[in-house]
Parts: C-alpha cells; sequence; structure tokens
C-alpha cells in the first residue's frame, strides 16, 4: 500500500512536466467552450452546456491523457524500468491512470464554478453529481489505460486516443437531451460511455434521482474496460 502511495505522489510531481497541456486542454479549452455555447444557447439549455462541458473534460482530460502518458511511458522505456525494479504493471498503471483521474476533479471544479457564477447554473443535489463525478473518472481512467496498454504502438495510441476522445464528445448527446435524437439512432447513442456521463451530471444538476441509474450504467461500464484492460496488461 506504502508503494503505490508513493507511486501516486510521484505521477503528480511528474505532472509538472506535462503543467502547460494539463492547463490548457482539460481547463482553459474547456472554460472557453462553456463561455461561449453559455452566451449563445437558451438559460434552459445552461445545465447541458455544463454537462456537456464536464464530459469533454473527462473525455480529453482523463481518457486521451492517461492513454497518451501511458503510451508516452512505454515509448521511454520508463515503463519496462520501473517492472524491472520489481512494481507490479497493475500497479504502476493504475497509479497513472488514477493520479490524471483525480488531478482531473480541479478542471471539473472550475468548469463548475464558471457555470454557476457566469451562467447561474444551479445545483440541486451535490451528492447526485459527487457521485456522477467519481463514477465518470473511474471509468474513464480505466479506459484510457486500456487504450494506452492495449495498442502496441504509441504512436497508433497517439492518433487514436485523440479521434475517439472527440468522438465520444461531439458525436453523443452531451451537449442537448438525448431525445433530440431520433429513435433509430437513439439506440447508439447507448454504446457511448460519454452519454451516460452527461445523462449523470444533468440529471443531478436538477436533483433528479435518475442520475443514480446514469452513474450505475458507468461503473458497470468502467468494469467491463476494467475486465478487459487486465488483459491489456498482460501483454504490456
Amino acid at each position: 500500500m506504502r508503494e503505490f502511495i508513493d507511486l501516486i505522489i510521484m505521477q503528480f510531481k511528474t505532472i509538472k512536466a506535462y503543467l502547460a497541456v494539463f492547463l490548457f486542454i482539460p481547463i482553459l479549452f474547456p472554460i472557453a467552450i462553456i463561455l461561449v455555447f453559455g452566451s449563445i444557447s437558451m438559460k434552459e439549455f445552461t445545465p447541458y452546456i455544463v454537462a456537456g462541458t464536464i464530459t469533454f473534460d473527462i473525455s480529453i482530460g482523463v481518457i486521451t491523457l492517461v492513454a497518451q502518458i501511458l503510451a508516452s511511458e512505454k515509448q521511454s522505456g520508463r515503463f519496462s524500468l520501473m517492472i524491472a525494479a520489481g512494481i507490479p504493471k497493475e500497479v504502476y498503471a493504475i497509479s497513472i491512470a488514477l493520479s490524471y483521474g483525480l488531478a482531473d476533479i480541479l478542471s471539473i471544479i472550475v468548469i463548475l464554478l464558471v457555470g454557476i457564477y457566469f451562467l447561474h447554473l444551479q445545483v440541486a443535489s451535490i451528492p447526485y453529481l459527487a457521485i456522477a463525478i467519481i463514477a465518470s473518472i473511474f471509468m474513464a481512467s480505466v479506459f484510457g489505460m486500456t487504450l494506452g496498454l492495449g495498442i502496441k504502438n504509441p504512436y497508433a495510441v497517439y492518433q487514436y486516443s485523440q479521434i475517439i476522445g472527440l468522438t465520444l464528445t461531439f458525436f453523443a448527446p452531451v451537449y442537448f437531451p438525448i431525445t433530440f435524437i431520433p429513435i433509430p439512432f437513439r439506440y447508439l447513442a447507448y454504446l457511448e460511455p460519454t452519454t451516460y456521463v452527461s445523462q449523470a451530471i444533468y440529471n443531478a444538476f436538477g436533483g433528479n434521482p435518475a442520475s443514480l441509474l446514469w452513474s450505475l450504467g458507468i461503473v458497470i461500464i468502467g468494469v467491463i474496460f476494467v475486465i478487459i484492460s487486465r488483459y491489456a496488461i498482460k501483454g504490456a
């Protein structure tokens, strides 16, 4: 346990090396999106704008970053070095995924504050929101870990993680109600993890208990990725 905590602390220190990317992609870019979209949309769509921006942040700031950091660790030989030092692959991979997942909480808080103070967002249930965010970060961290370890070519990881991160944001109903999608295509939206993330957060804003059901869906998806990641770690 002590070894795992030390690894988490080491990963937080490593984040300093990626500070410019961390500040721009997960924080400044989402803030720009929320301010632009919020200024041109009707007030009743504010919860969707904020929920969608948080979903975008989790998609890019956790899924994409975790996958790319793991790919970078493998490419530089650091991953192999840690394993040679006696650290289990599972422990080291999880420490990276968890540290970047936890670091993303800061950007989520910033987005929420921007939504509250500039767009007058109201949060009816903080417990529902906390459960939705924790479940989402868990799922995204494991998803990123699965991509980073499952794809052997680091350059392919860089490409696919960006494509997947953007696709899961802008080709899923995260910035608008899922009912806007016609029935034949709506079922496809249920295959995208970000649909569950945005819906869980949106319903939490309104204090709707349905948020817990969407959060349960996120956890189930996360468990599926955990199972897949176990095979990916073995082949890493």
